[in-house]
């Protein structure tokens, strides 16, 4: 563990000072600079940002707003590296990190979110956040970023597979473990007759960051620290009955694509939505499902250019379920957590901090509301709760997303990711056995813990 860290010390300080080498950029004379880094959106929300801001330049002379575009292969890393080397942007979306507030890199939030939500409005920000999107983004109290969506996982269904086979989808969206397993049986399949699967039930992937697999884990209910956050309790009957379910659709059904231990997440994508479409389902954030609406406009326009044949895989056609229910529990809901952006700390320039908070409350709880709507996604105030009122799929899915079983917010979140994310993938590929990996996972996270505590609690003199 302390060999870990000392050499991603080393890394931080040989990239940091990469970044300090390289000359600070300058806002426009008289302008007061909010650099704001973000990951890729889906076109629609793309166009939205970039529009918002140059309006937003337009309407406040006073800042120059400039978006830098992360990658989702290394602009995480891009951005602990600027932040831990105290060259962090103003403003950064995704998934709020406790690590930053920790090292003391972001700014407090609370009283952006207690001012009234319009003149005429009695109600403030913060009333009308739903609580637990606003947990999402809160640490010992206080609050550290502004929560913009809401994610989830569900289990996309391809319409016309399940039209081939004759096999009508779940009613509403729900199954039980057992309706699931037998229809998964008749989606999978030799298309071709030669003897060999071509097209198999379900699909999804394991790893670091990689949450697909988990809400079958969740849904047995499997849960990861304790209330207080300074103990794991993944070691249960609840984990091990929830890996045996991922075992037995591999190993023992084989109806799941093989190799879940091990395979890429944009090869299950690919296989669900590319020509061969080979899976019946396949387990994915929200995102995904307007992601396929993305994907069948540009197949439209590619043929109307000419860049497609008319012969091109046909639009995917999509439905949505929940993840089956198991045996003896209610039916739960996963997800990545909340969308947000945070504000990082200016110590010396106070007046730059306060328009970067400014900027990033507008763009996410005054602005960017009913915009989720075009990536798919569920609004975090509750004055949008009818977003998705007349869609047939959404109402599926959102009377659980409210409950829905995020993340830990855990400043060690990542390492302890990582810990069982490596377990799964060893059992999932046959590598250890059940009991063996869960009680590495129990064993390994502990110690995580217990050196992340023993370093807080002598900083804080508890």
């Amino acid at each position: 563990m302390m060999r870990m860290r000392v050499m991603r010390a080393l890394l931080l300080i040989i990239f940091g000072a990469i970044i300090l080498s390289c000359t600070a950029p300058k806002p426009p004379a008289g302008k007061t600079l909010i650099e704001f880094w973000d990951f890729p959106r889906l076109p629609a929300i793309k166009k939205w940002q970039e529009e918002l801001i140059a309006q937003y330049n337009i309407d406040h002379p006073d800042v120059f707003v400039r978006l830098t575009r992360l990658s989702w292969a290394k602009g995480s890393e891009r951005l602990d590296i600027a932040a831990f080397s105290g060259r962090p942007p103003d403003v950064a979306g995704g998934v709020f990190k406790v690590k930053y507030v920790e090292s003391g890199l972001l700014a407090p939030l609370d009283s952006y979110l207690d001012e009234p939500v319009s003149k005429d409005a009695k109600g403030t920000f913060r009333d009308d956040i739903y609580p637990g999107d606003l947990r999402n983004v809160q640490w010992r109290g206080k609050t550290y970023a502004f929560p913009w969506y809401r994610e989830g996982f569900v289990l996309l269904l391809n319409r016309d597979l399940f039209e081939e086979r004759k096999v009508p989808l779940p009613k509403d969206g729900k199954w039980t473990w057992d309706e699931f397993i037998d229809v998964m049986h008749k989606m999978t399949f030799d298309r071709d007759g030669d003897g060999k699967i071509d097209v198999y039930g379900v699909g999804f992937n394991t790893g670091k960051e990689k949450w697909e697999a988990y809400p079958f884990l969740f849904a047995e209910g499997m849960k990861i620290l304790s209330d207080d956050g300074r103990k794991c309790i993944i070691d249960s009957p609840e984990t091990r009955r929830g890996i045996e379910r991922l075992l037995q659709m591999e190993y023992r059904e084989k109806i799941s694509l093989p190799g879940a231990g091990g395979i890429q997440d944009d090869t299950t994508w690919t296989m669900f939505t590319g020509p061969g479409r080979q899976l019946a389902a396949t387990s994915q954030g929200l995102w995904a499902m307007q992601s396929v609406k993305d994907q069948n406009r540009q197949r439209k326009e590619k043929i109307a250019s000419g860049e497609l044949s008319d012969d091109a895989p046909p639009p995917l056609r999509v439905a949505v379920a929940l993840f089956p229910q198991m045996p003896g529990q209610p039916q739960r809901m996963a997800s990545y957590g909340v969308g947000s952006l945070m504000v990082f700390k200016r110590p010396t320039d106070p007046k730059r901090t306060e328009a970067a908070a400014r900027f990033a409350r507008y763009m996410t709880l005054e602005m960017g509301q009913a915009i989720n709507k075009e990536a798919g996604l569920f609004p975090v105030r509750k004055a949008y709760s009818d977003l998705y009122k007349d869609d047939p799929d959404y109402s599926i899915i959102a009377p659980y997303t409210l409950d829905s079983i995020t993340p830990p917010i855990h400043p060690a979140w990542s390492q302890l990711d990582q810990v069982i994310g490596e377990q799964l993938q060893l059992i999932l590929l046959g590598k250890t056995d059940v009991d063996t990996g869960v009680k590495r996972m129990q064993r390994r996270c502990q110690i995580v813990l217990d050196d992340y505590w023993a370093s807080a609690d002598a900083e804080h003199g508890s």
